[in-house]
């Protein structure tokens, strides 16, 4: 049965990871208002025409817009860092997963992976971890951020400088992960087994050949055995039996041709779906180092443009979530 739109979107909503994704997108477009007085006029302008009233009060203007627009992407900003409290613990039960993996400890159970293989994996191992160590700062500055007056952990000066160590290791953690994944997709484009091709005709001939000796002798005993049969009968029905043989063997044979093909054309289509999801990935990951390089003063870019970079990854993510919901509910189904 197919999922409808609807359902698919309910599904996203509710989940964890879909909502925290939504609530992101909404973060980065408040932040590409912030970033360019054009878009705030477009979309203010119903908002302006609407309380055009002298006497009309709470009016919103373009003066107001600014710490408007910033307050609201601190207060979704500070729910999506409520969201992902306790996801360092997450993180770092995969990095130990990894860590302990077949992969890594192929030696012991007598498998034997290629150097890079294991390169790949330590990669994916120092993402996690950078990961939750980045979710596990952000999570301990968390009292600072709900800016209650009185209320704090650390001074300011120690708050500023974890904020900015978790946005270092979230830095590290993308390198690893944009590394990680060209390496992934090296492995698939060059390790993933092909299906086997050839001529099938040629090959049936080769085992034809290899088995000839016992086909003439058992065609001896069997002239032997017919012996009363005259000699013409006896060449006009093995020749019937021989274009039989012959037309069961060619339809044998294309049935080798198309099974072939379509597998050649399921492994195509597995290859540039792994292809592509890895790419996606691996661009997410690449254009969201601009929002902590910003951060620590690495990258030089303006607010309009990590709010961009931001939009974009948010959807190249939340395409991944979107499709696992969409699993989840065909299987539920």
């Amino acid at each position: 049965m197919a999922v409808s739109t609807l359902d698919h979107f309910v599904k996203f909503t509710t989940d964890s990871v879909g909502l925290e994704r939504t609530l992101r997108l909404f973060q980065s477009i408040i932040q590409i208002l912030a970033a360019y007085p054009l878009l705030q006029d477009l979309a203010l302008l119903p908002l302006l025409n609407y309380n055009h009233a002298p006497d009309a009060k709470g009016i919103i203007t373009l003066a107001t817009t600014q710490p408007i627009l910033s307050a609201l992407r601190q207060r979704i900003g500070l729910i999506r860092r409520a969201s992902r409290l306790f996801r360092f613990l997450e993180s770092f039960r995969a990095a130990q997963r990894l860590y302990t993996s077949d992969a890594l400890l192929g030696s012991s159970s007598g498998k034997k992976h290629p150097s890079w293989v294991r390169t790949e994996v330590w990669l994916d191992v120092l993402s996690r971890t950078f990961n939750g160590m980045y979710l596990l700062l952000e999570a301990s500055t968390m009292i600072e951020a709900l800016q209650i007056e009185g209320l704090a952990v650390w001074s300011p000066g120690w708050a500023s400088t974890l904020a900015i160590e978790a946005q270092r290791f979230w830095l590290f953690s993308l390198i690893c992960a944009v590394l990680s994944g060209l390496l992934k997709m090296l492995k698939v484009m060059a390790y993933t087994p092909v299906p086997e091709v050839g001529d099938v005709f040629s090959e049936e001939k080769e085992k034809k050949t290899d088995t000839a000796p016992a086909a003439t002798t058992t065609t001896a005993t069997t002239a032997s055995a017919d012996s009363g049969v005259t000699e013409k009968e006896s060449e006009k029905e093995t020749g019937e039996e021989e274009a039989f043989d012959m037309v069961k063997e060619q339809e044998r044979l294309r049935r080798i041709v198309q099974k072939r093909k379509a597998g050649r054309v399921l492994w195509r289509r597995a290859v540039r779906a792994q292809i592509h999801g890895l790419g996606r990935s691996v661009t997410a990951s690449a254009l969201d180092i601009v929002l902590p390089g910003t951060a620590v003063g690495w990258v030089n870019a303006d607010p309009g443009t990590v709010g961009v970079a931001q939009f974009v990854t948010t959807i190249l993510t939340g395409m991944d979530v979107w499709e696992r919901c969409g699993r989840e509910l065909a299987m539920s189904r």
